[in-house]
């Protein structure tokens, strides 16, 4: 199953075609009449004003068939030959995918146990090892519960209905964009898979119903739903959806994006990036739109969120996920765009049933209901704002990565949970006495073009002053930072990149991706990092693009790149008052004497000093060491690292998984390195007699004489005793002998031949003593129409050869029409040369007895050679 999945997101890649609708978005200048007119002219419907867009319309085309795999050019050329059309663009369908990863379909009755699933809810610290942190219900006891904060979920409908959602259901944050009407309920009719929006508005706001013990993280927030993903999504359709009455809904949850294949590279269109621009300046009455989105399920099939252009957007809040014991769950993709994580559950909504799940869907969920308590406790704040509360309050204790560090503002930062696991406990007291962020600058700088070798790392270091001779553009201490990139290159998923701050901070911006063959590179994308938050934004910017070639290819050009800082030209009023947080894992690892409460359920008999894993005597299955000689026991080694009598050691850096700490017991590799078939080391390329296998990202060693192939029977370069024959590397013989691939054995040549590529006289390639190479036969004697060479003194390798004769002999000492010995009939032969033999007739006489008879040297006219006879 796992290599369908990795061949299928291959096979999608390479298979996947446009489908165009005939709807259109077309910007015109002018009032509705004359939208109407230029509609009506050219045969289009003007549907109306696309919402939330000004001077942007949807335009229907009768006579353009609903759904074709070619653009209608004719129509587009012509309408857009109109003075007061800005703009136009045919829709084309999208594909989108909902971010669940589901393990199982377990029903589960309804009973007082339902109120211990939702542990990401309600415990902390607590026993039986629930360890959530994301302290809700310390928001909750300071009396918020998301009260007059509007939430709208974009996805496959909710069922306003459904007896946890009625109480908070609103109509006025709902609609059908699919269907065109004000029931956003989903479609069973055609997709059992259509719980998706029911169970991400639980989520957020489930209303408290003591009769189920279920409950929403702001269960009394008002809940909408737009159907927007039970159809033909568009970018139209998405701009729709996420400009849909900004002056009334708060929060836009969207648990969807791209398809998580380790392939594709897309990004909100022209439509869906102005939408999310125009809702953070106007949206919430100036304060801005929040858009919350998920980081990707992607990561078992290498994927890299950065790829995924809604999530890595400035203006989306970007969640990941993070299991029960503080460990990455595997699907999860990793980028420098992931602003926070929270807990993965274990009960949904779905028809009125309750189903296990997971998914960034989940957390992004989660992270929505907590931004609605933030809300309440704070009306003014801003889409910054929101994003300033969130770095400065989450928490990273208790996240197990690797990659954890602290960057140049104090804050500690992961490409896999981002700023830490989200607070909803201290958002709420920070947004309480919260002063608004200064307003956002941005600054853009201009870098040159360069090449990038394959095998080899491009380095550009950008020296920047954060546009400081600009008032309107002056960054001091940055938020966002995006590179902006055109890069050609022959398989984009060989491509790795790093930007490093000028305080040290190393965002990895992409990965490598195996299942990336695209030839397209990147056209003007946009990577983000919110990695330098909080940061001074002057000084050297270094990026790093490193080429990895899976297969033989030509240089990558980096044609164009700009370096864009967002951020304020005054410091935040927050980070005055913020000291550098602790790197330390375990600051409340003081032990309380004389214990007597329950112990985690990770611990062994011995029994505990506390409640926490930290505080076992001895562990039941596993534990982690850290430096300050704390240790917290854990039901199994988290990825990345291997059990040695129980301790979790640190696999080698290039290895996911492995059986030891040497670079030689690697099991699977970490994002970017592949397994060597033999070796068990992860490299960052294949080395000389291997070739990567795509589908498993394994080197795999090439066929037993090949130094470089492609794969194991194609061969590109053979070791020094072997010869490329075709594809395949055969093994060299003694001279005299050629190589018979049944058997593997050397073989006698020809006796004419010297050395040979195979049996018989015709696979000579040089001729023994006494005989002469005719074209590629070995002959002892010159057939007719041939004469022998001599070889060259000053040559030592030249061999006597049987070369042709000129045409118009039969026999030749000589190449040329003068060397002929014999002629064929009708020909005779003078002086070294055959003529036609030919006669004058009576009343010619011969003007030459050569140029008469040589019908070969004049062809023309016998009258060019013999001339009239006088009387």
């Amino acid at each position: 199953m796992h290599f369908l999945m990795l061949w299928m997101g291959t096979l999608l890649q390479v298979c996947h075609a446009a489908v165009y609708t005939n709807n259109w978005a077309v910007k015109v200048r002018g009032d509705k009449e004359s939208v109407d007119r230029i509609a009506e002219k050219y045969g289009f419907i003007n549907m109306g004003q696309i919402t939330g867009l000004k001077s942007y319309y949807s335009f229907h085309h009768h006579d353009t068939a609903n759904r074709s795999t070619a653009s209608n050019k004719e129509v587009t050329n012509h309408i857009a030959k109109e003075a007061k059309v800005e703009w136009l663009q045919q829709q084309v369908v999208q594909k989108r995918t909902k971010r669940m990863f589901r393990r199982s379909q377990i029903h589960a009755p309804f009973s007082g146990a339902l109120w211990n699933s939702l542990w990401y809810l309600h415990c902390r610290d607590e026993p039986r090892g629930c360890r959530s942190h994301m302290n809700i219900v310390g928001a909750w006891n300071k009396g918020y519960s998301g009260k007059g904060v509007v939430v709208s979920v974009l996805d496959d409908g909710i069922e306003q209905d459904h007896p946890d959602l009625r109480p908070n259901y609103d109509p006025l944050a709902s609609y059908d964009v699919n269907g065109q009407d004000q029931d956003p309920s989903p479609s069973y009719s055609d997709s059992a898979a259509n719980f998706h929006g029911t169970q991400c508005a639980g989520t957020v706001a489930a209303a408290a119903n003591k009769s189920q013990c279920t409950v929403g993280v702001s269960f009394q927030a008002r809940i909408g739903g737009i159907r927007m993903l039970d159809g033909d999504v568009t970018d139209m359709v998405e701009a729709q959806s996420l400009s849909f009455r900004p002056q009334y809904i708060d929060i836009y949850l969207a648990g969807w994006g791209p398809e998580d294949n380790g392939a594709s590279l897309e990004g909100p269109g022209p439509l869906t990036r102005l939408a999310l621009q125009i809702g953070t300046k106007t949206g919430r009455h100036g304060r801005g739109s929040i858009f919350v989105w998920p980081s990707g399920n992607g990561g078992g099939a290498g994927d890299h969120c950065s790829c995924d252009g809604y999530s890595s957007s400035i203006y989306t809040i970007s969640i990941s996920s993070v299991s029960r014991r503080g460990i990455p769950p595997k699907y999860l993709e990793q980028c420098s765009s992931t602003l926070a994580a929270a807990h993965i559950g274990e009960e949904e909504l779905v028809n009125s049933d309750r189903r296990t799940r997971s998914g960034t869907s989940l957390s992004s969920s989660v992270a929505a209901g907590i931004i609605a308590l933030t809300l309440e406790a704070n009306p003014s704040l801003t889409w910054r704002d929101v994003q300033h509360i969130i770095v400065q309050t989450s928490n990273a204790r208790h996240l197990i990565a690797s990659d954890w560090h602290v960057n140049g503002a104090g804050y500690r930062v992961s490409h896999l949970y981002g700023f830490g696991l989200l607070d909803a406990e201290s958002m709420v007291k920070q947004a309480e006495g919260w002063k608004q962020v200064p307003s956002q600058h941005e600054c853009v700088e201009e870098a040159a073009p360069q090449i990038i070798h394959p095998g080899s790392v491009l380095t550009s270091v950008y020296q920047t002053t954060g546009c400081s001779s600009e008032a309107l553009q002056r960054v001091v201490y940055v938020e966002h930072v995006v590179i902006r990139v055109t890069i050609a290159h022959g398989r984009r998923g060989d491509l790795s990149i790093t930007l490093t701050s000028p305080s040290g901070t190393v965002s990895q911006l992409l990965l490598n991706r195996p299942l990336d063959n695209s030839t397209e590179g990147f056209q003007n994308w946009d990577f983000m990092t919110a990695h330098c938050w909080g940061e001074q934004a002057v000084g050297e910017w270094t990026l790093k693009i490193k080429d990895t070639p899976s297969r033989r290819q030509e240089a990558t050009m980096l044609k164009k790149w700009s370096l864009v800082i967002y951020g304020t030209a005054e410091q935040p009023d927050h980070m005055h008052r913020r000291r550098a947080r602790s790197a330390d894992f375990s600051e409340d690892n003081d032990l309380t004497e004389g214990y007597n409460g329950p112990c985690d359920p990770e611990c062994s008999d011995d029994g505990c000093d506390g409640p926490g894993p930290q505080q076992c005597v001895t562990c039941l299955h596993f534990f982690l060491k850290f430096k300050n000689s704390s240790r917290l026991c854990v039901s199994e080694c988290p990825w990345g690292s291997w059990s040695d009598r129980r301790r979790c050691k640190r696999c080698f850096s290039s290895c996911a998984s492995c059986s030891g700490s040497r670079s030689d017991q690697c099991t699977s590799c970490q994002p970017g390195h592949h397994l060597t078939e033999g070796t068990n080391t992860c490299t960052a390329s294949c080395g000389e007699n291997y070739f990567l296998d795509h589908d498993t990202n394994v080197c795999r060693k090439c066929s037993e004489n090949c130094l470089k192939c492609t794969s194991f029977s194609i061969c590109t370069e053979c070791k020094p005793d072997s010869s490329l024959q075709g594809n395949r590397c055969q093994r060299s013989c003694v001279e005299g002998l050629y190589h018979e691939s049944q058997g593997d054995k050397c073989k006698p040549c020809h006796k004419a031949c010297a050395t040979c590529a195979g049996a018989g006289a015709d696979a000579c390639s040089r001729c023994a003593e006494g005989f002469l190479m005719e074209e590629w036969r070995c002959v002892s004697s010159c057939s007719a129409g041939f004469y022998a060479t001599e070889p060259s003194p000053e040559k030592a390798d030249e061999h006597r050869m049987c070369r042709r004769c000129d045409a118009s002999c039969l026999t030749c000492v000589g190449p040329s029409w003068g060397n002929c010995t014999s002629c064929s009939s009708g020909h005779s032969l003078q002086k070294g040369v055959c003529v036609v033999t030919t006669e004058c007739t009576d009343g010619q006489s011969a003007s030459s007895l050569l140029c008469c008879m040589n019908r070969f040297w004049c062809p023309l006219s016998s009258l060019l050679c013999c001339r009239q006879a006088k009387s």
